[in-house]
């Protein structure tokens, strides 16, 4: 839910209160320094992973639900931007453009493209998106939901300028209201969207590049909104999604989102937890994203507004974490972005979330890979601002549990502690001939260099308990 600029998030807020669709409901406890951070995703060898990589993408939305890369850019990602990761949308009208009925050449065709990132090593989040509910919801405005699925008994909808007013067009308020069930009409709408998924599963459940499945962008409630719809709606739908996805896939990640309104710039989460039925370690994520109100297209890093972004900064950096520890659940930055390389503050901000996302041993997936101002190339094939930024080293897999990761002034230092059952090594994307120096003793740890990739791997002494390497140029 990208907004246009703080006065229509605050718009948006006001007019939900005003018609009485807000609730406050409990949120987790704030964080406090001393807590323990949430566990990590893990590979298959119980390596730690920190994934960086991009949307793929907006261009996605269009009817035929496929982004515009080829594999030359998935092969340029990689060894450019150093991505180990993609958040792939797809679409549930593609999927299923009939009640029952799915279209198995659509998920074809994006296996076809999950075996580029599957070419690099890349890990491959499926994101089922959606915006303003669907296209057929509001005439030239959404996506996400097949036209069958969309209810909105006959309300109508004009689109909004900034575009996130169109959620409160009646059209759009009824056709949420159907899924969710607000209305007690229509049970079958998450029963099918919970079919749908486990159809998507059982597709990619043997695929190695799948990691896992983000389960809904950026839910919205309808008339039903914060502790009204995330504790006693949103939470059981996520429970019915997973409980359809382990009866044919036990072992991949799930990802679940808060609601977008208020999470999105750091306001607290009321979500609750989502139990996994997987034998063993539960593989649910926390995946929120970060679009502090002001930011976003055609805002500033600057004066006053940056003042507010840096309060809201605080306010996610608090909340998301306290979500995710009473989740018990690792925690994965979905979604963000939304500057234009031109606008104040753009490299400040994204320096900022970077680390940010650092301090928190966090991983992120930036919006998006789409050409333009905002993405990472623009409209020549030429790198972008972000580009530049985003191509920072990082530890994409660490062998045990992290301590510490940050980058600053061109050194990256890693920081972890030996952790039973992990084998290989700690993988480090570096975009140049790296200088290496560990704490372990001299002859106890060993490296190896693979420029094509710009992969350094370090293999710790296994008699020692916690390592710290640092890398430089």
């Amino acid at each position: 839910m990208r907004v246009r600029s703080a006065l229509g998030r605050i718009t948006l807020t006001t007019a939900l209160a005003l018609a009485g669709s807000a609730g406050t409901g409990a949120a987790g406890a704030p964080a406090h320094a001393d807590a323990a951070p949430p566990p990590t995703i893990t590979d298959d060898q119980g390596r730690t992973l920190i994934l960086h990589g991009l949307n793929t993408s907006g261009s996605a939305k269009g009817d035929n639900g496929l982004p515009w890369i080829d594999r030359n850019d998935v092969v340029r990602e990689a060894r450019e931007l150093g991505t180990n990761s993609v958040r792939y949308l797809i679409l549930w009208r593609n999927i299923e453009p009939k009640p029952g009925q799915y279209d198995d050449a659509y998920l074809d065709e994006v296996a076809k493209r999950v075996a580029w990132y599957r070419e690099q090593g890349m890990h491959v989040i499926l994101d089922m998106h959606q915006d303003i509910y669907g296209p057929d919801a509001c005439k030239g405005a959404g996506d996400g939901a097949p036209a069958w699925a969309t209810i909105t008994d006959g309300l109508p909808c004009t689109p909004q300028d900034p575009w996130v007013l169109t959620y409160l067009q009646p059209a759009i308020l009824r056709a949420y209201d159907n899924f969710w069930n607000n209305t007690g009409k229509h049970p079958e709408l998450m029963q099918r969207y919970a079919a749908m998924w486990q159809h998507v599963a059982k597709r990619f459940a043997k695929d190695p590049a799948v990691l896992g499945y983000d389960l809904m962008n950026e839910p919205f409630g309808g008339t039903r909104q914060f502790g009204f719809f995330e504790g006693p709606i949103l939470t059981p739908f996520y429970q019915r999604v997973v409980d359809a996805i382990r009866k044919v896939d036990r072992d991949n990640w799930v990802f679940v989102e808060p609601e977008a309104l208020g999470s999105n710039e750091g306001a607290e989460s009321s979500i609750a937890p989502v139990k996994d039925p997987r034998p063993g370690t539960p593989h649910i994520v926390l995946a929120p994203h970060f679009y502090p109100g002001g930011v976003d297209l055609g805002g500033a890093y600057s004066g006053a507004t940056k003042l507010l972004i840096q309060a809201q900064f605080a306010l996610w950096k608090r909340n998301m974490p306290a979500a995710a520890r009473r989740l018990n659940a690792p925690m994965w930055l979905g979604e963000v972005g939304g500057m234009g390389q031109d606008a104040p503050g753009a490299a400040d901000f994204t320096g900022d979330w970077l680390s940010m996302a650092d301090d928190l041993g966090m991983g992120w997936s930036y919006w998006s890979n789409d050409p333009g101002s905002v993405g990472v190339t623009d409209g020549k094939g030429n790198p972008t601002l972000f580009a530049k930024l985003l191509a920072r080293p990082y530890a994409r897999a660490i062998a045990g549990t992290p301590v510490k990761m940050s980058y600053s002034s061109k050194t990256l230092t890693v920081s972890w502690r030996n952790k039973a059952g992990v084998s290989g090594p700690t993988e480090i994307w570096f975009p140049s001939t790296p200088k290496v120096a560990s704490s372990d003793p001299a002859g106890k740890w060993r490296m190896s260099w693979d420029a094509s990739r710009h992969v350094l791997s370090v293999w710790a002494d296994p008699r020692t308990a916690a390592h710290t390497v640092t890398v430089t140029p």
